[in-house]
């Protein structure tokens, strides 16, 4: 009985953990420069470099700061903002909420003639949810020191793109010790046309003698490329290596509720059969 079931449930496990729908996508940048190696893009000039990368599920916004002068200056995240359309988001949250349990005790006393006098002690239990204000988040950067912040994502979900914009290309698949060609679909986009334009904007200070003076500066990004395909990326050889200038989305399939449904009624049946057989034969 254990030999029939096992490989069935095993079955299960493969479907479900193939059945899921990627979209990837590259980004370009209007006013940075790449680095080809890491796919990093970089601002630069006599008093910070700036380096921005986007890799990961849900592209997480990575931002290095450093500072190539010799007096410090101060990074303002407060005043720093990723823009998206015309919605600007803090890269530092004004407010974060706080929850938890709350376990205490009261000693009750009484002062008497004849002195403090205790009684017993009451407790209380409960639930704390509160929301607290921040302190505006400096980042203070000695010379020739570095600040990373990765506080946001640009997307949770995949980008909406008609299906006649895409085409088919051919790319280089190895997982483990298969290597083949597969083919996926690719859609290709301008910053006039992309599904996915927007901005980094810093506010710094630069600091002289006792005066801090700020400095604003604004990158501009947008989704270049843009893939789909049911292969997992890390699998695919263009994105074997954890590059700052794509990201990627994933999803379950409509095919993958339906396939795991299938699949476990059938373990269901099985199971039935197997039991079956064991009591005919008794």
């Amino acid at each position: 009985m254990k030999s029939l079931i096992l490989p069935a449930v095993l079955a299960v496990c493969v479907i479900f953990s193939s059945c899921s729908r990627y979209q990837i996508n590259l980004i370009s940048s209007t006013n940075t420069t790449k680095e080809e190696d890491t796919g990093i893009f970089n601002f630069e000039n006599d008093s910070v470099k700036i380096s921005y990368s986007f890799y990961g599920p849900n592209a997480p916004v990575s931002i290095k700061v450093y500072n190539k002068l010799d007096k410090p200056i101060y990074v303002d995240w407060q005043r720093s903002a990723l823009i998206i359309g015309d919605k600007a988001i803090s890269y530092t949250p004004g407010k974060i909420d706080i929850s938890g349990t709350i376990d205490a005790r009261t000693d009750n006393y009484n002062y008497g003639n004849r002195g403090l006098i205790f009684s017993n002690p009451s407790y209380t239990t409960g639930q704390i949810n509160a929301v607290a204000n921040l302190p505006k988040d400096l980042s203070f950067l000695p010379p020739h020191t570095q600040s990373t912040n990765t506080s946001l994502v640009l997307t949770k979900a995949f980008l909406d793109i008609p299906q006649e914009q895409f085409t088919q290309e051919v790319l280089d698949y190895k997982d483990n010790y298969l290597y083949k060609q597969i083919s996926i679909k690719a859609a290709t986009f301008d910053k006039a046309n992309t599904p996915l334009l927007f901005k980094s904007y810093l506010t710094l200070y630069m600091v002289n003698g006792t005066e801090a003076h700020p400095v604003a500066y604004s990158q501009e990004f947008f989704v270049s490329k843009t893939y789909t395909t049911i292969d997992n990326p890390k699998n695919l050889l263009l994105f074997k290596n954890e590059r700052g200038d794509y990201f990627f989305n994933k999803k379950a399939t409509k095919y993958q509720g339906v396939v795991g449904g299938i699949t476990v009624g059938a373990i269901a049946v099985a199971g039935l059969a197997i039991y079956t057989s064991g009591n005919s034969g008794k």
